[in-house]
């Protein structure tokens, strides 16, 4: 008989992982609760006041001694975010009881993980890629689409306002005509 505390020697690497999966220990069972919590909290104070694109992907990472950490999964709403940290430092501060202390906020930027290793169904006897991460040469659609109207329009007033070096501007208006 095997002993009750080993996981089963006989079992596939995937149920070794989902069992040693299924449940958290308490202490961090109880921090990822109330981290969830302030989570919940930010979004419904700034459900009015940020783009939903931000509040989708964002989360408070760490909160203590008056310093809070926000994840956001893009630079530009980190950017965003930095941007009005005194701002929502001082609507966090008046409309909530939990952030009354609160002196600072950073952002960070974290981009979601892959978790097609997870596929139950892979051979992983065969060597694999992360196609995610990989550029496929097949796929130039992206080059074939050209210039937005708002980029033409920004390439142009840098053009005309703040780029000194000819050889750059002949490139750049090439690359304006091109598209």
């Amino acid at each position: 008989m095997q002993h009750p505390l080993k996981p089963n020697h006989l079992a596939k690497l995937i149920d070794h992982q989902k069992s040693a999966a299924s449940s958290l220990p308490k202490s961090i069972q109880d921090k990822f609760t109330e981290l969830n919590k302030l989570t919940q909290e930010i979004k419904a104070l700034f459900c009015t006041g940020l783009p939903e694109e931000i509040l989708n992907t964002l989360w408070v990472v760490k909160y203590e001694d008056g310093h809070l950490v926000l994840s956001v999964q893009s630079q530009t709403a980190a950017n965003h975010l930095r941007y009005q940290a005194n701002n929502l430092i001082h609507i966090l501060k008046e409309q909530s009881l939990t952030f009354s202390l609160l002196n600072n906020i950073d952002v960070i930027v974290t981009y979601p993980a892959s978790i097609a290793h997870l596929n139950e169904s892979q051979d992983y006897s065969k060597p694999s890629l992360n196609k995610s991460n990989l550029i496929s040469n097949s796929d130039v659609s992206h080059n074939k689409r050209g210039l937005t109207e708002s980029t033409k329009r920004t390439i142009s007033h840098t053009l005309k306002h703040v780029i000194k070096d000819d050889k750059l501007k002949k490139a750049l208006e090439q690359l304006l005509k091109s598209n």
